[in-house]
C-alpha cells in the first residue's frame, strides 16, 4: 500500500501573548484556522525508516520534525516495521504558517493509517506535544482556540468558507527573535464572543483579528511595513500577519475579488487560499 497525506497550513486569526511562563515559553491565547495550502507526505514500504525531504529544510534530515515524529512513533508502536516518507514542500519555511508542525502531525496520522494501528488522536497528541506547540492542533485543524503554549485546545464553530491569499515577503522573521521583543504587559486579550458564537463572517472578520506579535515583528524587520501596505492596497475585507511572521494573509468578499487582488500584486510570492475545516487529507494511492 502507498499512502498520501496533504498537510494544511494554519493562520492565526487571534494571537494574544499574555505573559512569560516559568518554563520559558510564553502564555498564549490564539484562534487558529486551517487554510488550503498544503505540503504532501507520501508513505511507502521500506526496510527501515527513510525520510526524503527537500534540501534546505534542515542540514541533518534526522533533525527534521517528520523524521523525529516517525522515529518516536516507530519505536513506540511499530518497532519492526519500515517506511519511506517523501516530503514535498509548498508551505513557505519560517513563515508563521506551521509548515513544520503540520508535516509532523501528518506524519503521525499517516503512520497510524499506513500501519493500520487505529490509535486515537489523543494518543498521537502525546507525541505531538513532545515535539512542538502547534502540532496537536494540526492533528485536527479547522477553527480552534489554543491556550497555554498552544497545546490546550478547544474546538470553535467553523468559519464559513472564505477566499483569500497569503503574501510571503522575501525574508523570514525568526520566532525566537520576534518573541524576544514582546512586551506582554501591554497586551489585553481580545474578546472571543463572535468566535464562540459562530458569528464571524468575512464582513466582520477584520474587527475580530488581533496579533500581538506585529509590533515586535516590525521592530525586528521594519521592511514588513511595505508588504502590509501592498496587501492593504488591494482592498481586502480583512488582513493580518500570521504567527510571528513574515507571512501576511488577506480575505476578500468573494473569489473574484481575491483573484483580482492576486493580479494586483505582481512580483510578489502569492498563494491563493480558502478556509478549510481539516488540517490533514489522507488518501491511498
Amino acid at each position: 500500500m502507498r499512502l498520501r497525506v496533504q498537510s494544511a497550513a494554519k493562520i492565526n486569526l487571534v494571537l494574544n501573548v499574555l505573559g512569560q511562563r516559568a518554563d520559558g515559553f510564553h502564555e498564549l491565547r490564539t484562534v487558529l484556522q486551517s487554510v488550503s495550502l498544503y505540503d504532501t507526505l507520501d508513505f511507502a514500504r521500506a526496510d527501515g525508516l527513510e525520510v526524503d525531504a527537500p534540501q534546505g529544510i534542515t542540514q541533518d534530515v534526522k533533525q527534521n520534525l517528520v523524521y523525529r515524529a516517525a522515529e518516536i512513533f516507530g519505536q513506540k508502536y511499530a518497532p519492526a516495521k519500515g517506511v519511506k516518507i517523501t516530503l514535498t514542500k509548498n508551505i513557505p519555511l519560517a513563515a508563521g504558517l506551521a509548515g513544520g508542525s503540520t508535516d509532523c502531525a501528518g506524519t503521525l496520522l499517516g503512520l497510524n493509517k499506513f500501519f493500520a494501528l487505529g490509535l486515537p488522536n489523543s494518543e498521537l497528541a502525546k507525541i505531538a506535544n513532545q515535539l512542538g506547540s502547534d502540532i496537536a492542533y494540526c492533528l485536527h485543524g479547522g477553527t480552534c482556540l489554543a491556550e497555554g503554549r498552544g497545546e490546550l485546545l478547544k474546538k470553535l464553530p467553523e468559519l464559513p468558507k472564505m477566499h483569500g491569499l497569503i503574501l510571503q515577503p522575501p525574508f523570514a522573521c525568526p520566532t525566537g527573535a520576534v518573541y524576544g521583543k514582546v512586551s506582554p504587559a501591554k497586551n489585553k486579550p481580545l474578546e472571543l464572543g463572535a468566535y464562540r458564537g459562530g458569528k464571524v463572517t468575512v464582513e466582520n472578520l477584520q474587527a475580530n483579528l488581533r496579533n500581538d506579535l506585529i509590533e515586535p515583528a516590525l521592530l525586528w524587520q521594519p521592511r514588513l511595513t511595505e508588504y502590509f501596505k501592498a496587501v492593504e492596497d488591494t482592498g481586502p475585507a480583512a488582513w493580518q500577519m500570521s504567527g510571528s511572521g513574515a507571512s501576511i494573509f488577506a480575505f476578500y468578499k468573494d473569489s473574484a475579488s481575491r483573484d483580482a487582488a492576486i493580479l494586483a500584486l505582481p512580483g510578489h510570492e502569492i498563494y491563493p487560499i480558502e478556509t478549510t475545516d481539516s488540517a490533514q487529507n489522507i488518501t491511498e494511492i
